[in-house]
């Protein structure tokens, strides 16, 4: 946790809740005001056409219907429906984008009925997330004019509100009074929610997670355009700053995300939006950007980029990079917090990852808009900015690469920590190594999100949740458990330049039942060899059975001394361990998509059972012809 004395809340002074301005923010300028679009890169207008295209086709092919919305109450099914809700948001959006860029009337009507359509959906809401703040009750369908202010719908709101402010008066010329109908549905659906519902994501009972500054940014938005009276926008402004405290207090001050890498771009990403909107309405007065650890979440992502497209993915991330990763918003971050090396490394990014307009198009519709306007924002110094070597105390991650911000060479993550994280997988003491950016080891992450994904009866019924499949121990094959007690004790960390090394006693991770008596586990870099090691040592109350899992993205090939995945060597003691590997088909489409269809988990099983045993498993670059 933090240890800043100052909050967010106490700069919210007289003074500054006076310099409120009411109706003078917006995400961008009006259509009408051709010479503020006339920088549109030509490469965004031809993607966004395309993209735009690609919207259309999927909207087609899954409308929003009666049948997707019951899919989840009758099966847990969350696919149908969020399908539906995004293909529409990608139709209205792109539309939106390509009538600013280009001020081509012939996209009013079809803007004009997306917009409509959106205002005269049963609820914005999700159905995986329809259950009501007084009650926790989940109607099968949703309870008619009762919108719940979860993720979607504070996104819809806000995307419609920067329509609304960058459009609206272009509508409202051919179609008068849409803008009250939209107004009047952002004030029913997320305002009046806002100010009168208490949640569980307020973080009333503890520190919450990404929904609170995911949900607040886009409410900030809501109330930019919408509200009319300045003391109710001084108000949201007072209830917006309490409950993003409450969220940065779920930090340490070393601005670590035990959300990881993949849920920083809703996490720290949106609070940079809701600290960056604020500052703006209230013309520079109210500024949090300074506020202990907003500045050291800046350098988080940066941090646990292992190549150009591929980062550490503790937790539900993912090991690729994520399709709402805008490095324009990083680079903007870092600019703000005065970070020069974050700004460079977002410059660095920028240039081999272009402005995309296929992510979830509505709570990504504000930064793409300003990025949309700075086509050259990639112009000036940039370089990688990832460290040699880096230890997150507030998580207990380490990373650690040969080289300071070279993507070649080896490359290894490890963590303490502990099994109640948001988004927990049981995986205290995990490894992740890389060699060249390709994976070695790896963290095979998490499926398409069902009902059983965040049920606490089913979500470790789920494999890749579980410790049998992440690189850490099987004591007697006994598993690691969910909850905080199930920890790494006595995590320390160490670089000489030379080796990095991270050391964890994991015997508090298993149960009673593995017979444990001590676990304890080191992960180096030796720059020297180049080598990655780890260490793996244990002592059981009786005679018992190690065994070390390791999973790979490739088919590990064996030899005399271990096996080699794609460009490095894995050694392993074969003497005293039988090696077992197991081929995973992935019927999972993201996991699919991540990992080419498949995985390999291979299992060292001790041959002879003993009270107390060791082992150390090297990675090198593999021998060339």
């Amino acid at each position: 946790m933090h240890t800043s004395e100052t909050s967010l809340r106490s700069l919210f002074t007289p003074e500054v809740r006076a310099a409120v301005r009411v109706g003078a923010w917006s995400p961008a300028p009006p259509v009408e005001d051709r010479a503020a679009w006339a920088g549109v890169a030509e490469r965004d207008r031809q993607a966004l056409h395309a993209e735009h295209l690609l919207w259309q086709e999927k909207a087609a092919a899954a409308p929003h219907s009666l049948t997707r919305w019951a899919a989840y109450s009758r099966t847990g099914d969350r696919v149908p429906q969020e399908r539906a809700e995004h293909a529409m948001c990608g139709v209205v959006g792109t539309t939106a984008l390509l009538l600013a860029a280009t001020g081509d009337d012939a996209l009013v009507p079809q803007l004009a009925d997306g917009v409509w359509r959106m205002c005269e959906l049963s609820a914005w809401c999700l159905p995986s997330h329809y259950a009501l703040p007084e009650s926790g009750e989940r109607p099968f369908l949703p309870v008619p004019g009762r919108d719940v202010l979860d993720l979607a719908n504070a996104s819809i709101g806000a995307m419609l509100a920067g329509i609304d402010a960058v459009a609206g008066a272009r509508l409202e010329r051919d179609y008068p009074g849409i803008r009250a109908r939209v107004r009047y549905e952002i004030r029913r659906r997320v305002l009046d929610p806002w100010e009168k519902e208490v949640y569980f994501w307020h973080g009333v009972d503890g520190p919450p997670n990404n929904w609170a500054p995911w949900i607040v940014s886009n409410v900030l938005v809501c109330a930019a355009v919408v509200e009319t009276d300045q003391e109710r926008l001084a108000a949201t402004v007072d209830r917006a700053l309490v409950i993003l405290d409450r969220f940065r207090a779920g930090y340490d001050d070393d601005g670590s995300c035990d959300e990881g890498a993949t849920y920083w771009w809703w996490a720290g990403a949106t609070l940079f939006e809701a600290l960056d909107l604020l500052q703006e309405l209230t013309a520079g007065a109210l500024d949090g950007f300074p506020v202990v650890p907003v500045p050291q979440m800046a350098r988080f992502p940066m941090s646990m980029q292992i190549g150009e497209n591929s980062q550490v993915n503790y937790s539900d991330g993912s090991p690729v990079l994520p399709e709402n990763a805008n490095w324009h918003l990083l680079a903007r971050f870092g600019a703000r917090v005065g970070d020069e090396e974050v700004v460079r490394h977002a410059r660095w990014m920028g240039r081999t990852h272009p402005l995309r307009f296929d992510g979830q198009l509505a709570p990504l519709f504000r930064r793409t808009l300003t990025a949309l306007r700075a086509p050259d924002w990639t112009d000036g110094e940039a370089a990688p900015g990832m460290p040699a070597a880096l230890y997150l105390p507030g998580t207990e991650v380490a990373v650690a690469r040969e080289r300071a911000g070279d993507t070649t060479g080896l490359f290894v993550a490890a963590k303490g920590g502990h099994n109640d994280v948001s988004h927990n997988h049981n995986d205290a003491g995990g490894v992740i190594v890389a060699l060249d950016g390709d994976p070695v080891l790896i963290d095979v992450g998490v499926g398409v999100y069902r009902r059983e994904t965040f049920e606490p009866s089913t979500r470790y019924t789920i494999w890749t949740m579980r410790s049998a499949w992440h690189n850490v121990p099987l004591p007697g094959g006994v598993e690691q458990l969910p909850g905080a007690q199930y920890r790494a004790t006595g995590t320390a960390f160490h670089d000489d330049g030379t080796t990095t090394q991270l050391t964890a006693d994991l015997t508090a991770a298993y149960p009673e039942s593995s017979r444990l008596r001590r676990c304890g586990r080191t992960v180096l870099l030796d720059r020297g060899g180049p080598a990655v090691e780890v260490r793996d040592s244990w002592t059981f109350a009786e005679d018992g059975t190690m065994t070390l899992v390791f999973m790979t993205a490739l088919e590990p090939r064996p030899d005399a001394h271990g096996f080699t995945v794609g460009a490095a060597h894995v050694a392993l003691e074969r003497d005293r361990f039988d090696i077992v590997v197991e081929p995973v088909e992935l019927d999972d489409a993201k996991l699919a998509r991540a990992w080419n269809g498949r995985v390999f988990r291979t299992r060292l099983v001790q041959r002879v059972p003993a009270r107390e045993g060791e082992h150390v498993l090297r990675v090198t670059r593999a021998a060339t012809d």
